[in-house]
């Protein structure tokens, strides 16, 4: 739970910050070294919740904390699934992002 709560303030800093288009996300996370197979599973449930977050009537601060950190879990899930070279490599990434958030 608190690995959670630390990777949804986290979120909740960098969409306050500069936010990286989807192109350049994506290049971020190639450069991390992850696969295109982790790359498009991370893009997909990112459009789900994107998508799904869009479609409730008013969404308010609670949904979007509720739909963050259903994010994160099922990104933490689907990474379980993953390589261990795909796992650490977004270990990795992740670690960077908390540092440059930090600054």
């Amino acid at each position: 739970m608190y690995k959670t709560t630390v990777i949804l303030a986290i979120v909740l800093v960098a969409v306050s910050a500069s936010c990286p288009t989807g192109d350049e996300y994506r290049a971020e996370l190639v450069a991390a070294g992850l696969s295109t197979q982790a790359i498009d599973g991370i893009s997909k449930i990112g459009e789900t919740a994107y998508i799904s977050f869009g479609k409730r009537e008013s969404p308010s601060f609670q949904d979007a904390i509720h739909d963050v950190t259903k994010l994160f879990l099922d990104v933490e899930k689907f990474m379980k699934t993953q390589s261990e070279q795909n796992q650490k490599s977004y270990a990795a990434y992740v670690e960077k992002k908390k540092k440059e958030l930090e600054n």
